[in-house]
């Protein structure tokens, strides 16, 4: 998962994303999930917390921030809604 904080004013592009990362990075490397933050939380030393992060994964339950998954099918980094959660759990979607 990447967690990202898009600039004022601009918008997300899951199909120019998908074309960036399947240009510029191995499949191995490219990000299964994008998680946008109206905000990154920092330390005193301007370094990224993660520990909630990690703890609230991607559960679409837990997370109030826009969550997307990559589709390889559609070329693109599509919304995950509560129903494909529900697939990668029972193993209908693999990752």
């Amino acid at each position: 998962m990447a967690a990202v904080r898009l600039k004022d004013g601009a918008a997300f592009d899951g199909d120019r994303l998908f074309a960036f990362t399947q240009d510029a990075l191995p499949a191995y490397a490219a990000p299964r999930f994008i998680r946008i933050q109206e905000a990154l939380e920092v330390t005193g030393t301007f370094k990224q917390c993660k520990n909630r992060l990690v703890q609230e994964g991607f559960d679409p339950g837990l997370v109030r921030d826009r969550l997307f998954l990559r589709d390889a099918a559609r070329r693109s980094y599509v919304p995950l809604s509560a129903a494909a959660f529900r697939d990668i759990q029972e193993g209908r979607l693999l990752l």
